[in-house]
């Protein structure tokens, strides 16, 4: 009984030394990451085939997410503006929802469920294997030929995929705009304009930056400390989910706090 007191009572201070250790963790792979960006151009390959397994392969889920984005967007935008103010707020009001916040969050949510997950699945069956300590075996740096291309690929794809889901969440919202809610064209194009400034598109880009390196680093690190055999790997891959979406929400809010406060 006294043992099983002890251990709930230790069981928070156990939860802080083990969150600490993997901020350390998770802040020494960013180091080692860093520090090899140079030799980039040695394997340029490696980094062009992550690219494209990140950026590319995700678009058609990016597309049809993003432009229903814009659609419930303007739908809600219609309904709480309704009788209040013109109608070329809507676009305005989508423009602003769209570049500031749902654009980039959205983009890495589904990121990090789509392309966050399989990295840990990746690197936690590469450890299962035995493969990552082949590389020490064979003088390979593992930082250099698995990290630092997947690192890159999210640092530069997931700005880019965020450009390209706030541009069709806006094409979602002209579409609703102009067949459901009897909005014209010209309209929906000057609410756009008015109001609009340029923190609003860059703020969505700096986000999306510091969006793909965390999901990055989630997913190597619990790629690195996943378990054995394919139990251990499905826990890598749901704590990697989990954990991107709680700290995305956080420098989310942390990001909005610096920017527009």
């Amino acid at each position: 009984m006294d043992v099983l007191l002890q251990s709930k009572f230790l069981l928070p201070f156990r939860m802080i030394r083990e969150g600490v250790h993997g901020v350390g963790e998770i802040a020494w792979i960013l180091f080692q990451v860093i520090i090899r960006i140079p030799l980039v151009r040695k394997n340029p390959g490696l980094t062009i085939r992550q690219m494209i397994s990140v950026g590319v392969s995700s678009i058609p889920l990016l597309f049809i997410t993003s432009l229903f984005t814009g659609a419930v967007a303007a739908v809600q935008a219609e309904y709480q503006f309704s009788n209040f103010i013109p109608d070329k707020f809507i676009g305005t009001a989508i423009a602003k929802m769209v570049l500031i916040e749902l654009g980039p969050m959205l983009t890495a949510l589904v990121l990090a469920g789509r392309v966050g997950s399989a990295l840990a699945a990746e690197i936690g069956s590469m450890k299962g294997k035995e493969e990552l300590s082949a590389f020490e075996c064979l003088n390979l740096d593992p930082f250099r030929y698995l990290a630092l291309p997947r690192f890159l690929a999210f640092l530069v794809m997931v700005p880019c995929l965020t450009i390209l889901s706030s541009f069709l969440g806006i094409i979602g919202g002209w579409i609703v705009c102009v067949i459901a809610l009897d909005i014209s064209s010209y309209t929906y194009y000057t609410g756009l304009q008015y109001l609009f400034q340029n923190m609003d598109l860059f703020s969505g880009i700096i986000k999306s930056v510091v969006f793909g390196v965390v999901i990055f680093l989630l997913g190597y690190y619990h790629g690195l400390n996943a378990g054995e055999g394919a139990k251990g790997v499905g826990l890598a891959t749901k704590s990697t989910v989990v954990s991107a979406c709680v700290s995305l929400l956080i420098f989310d809010f942390l990001i909005a706090l610096l920017m527009f406060n």
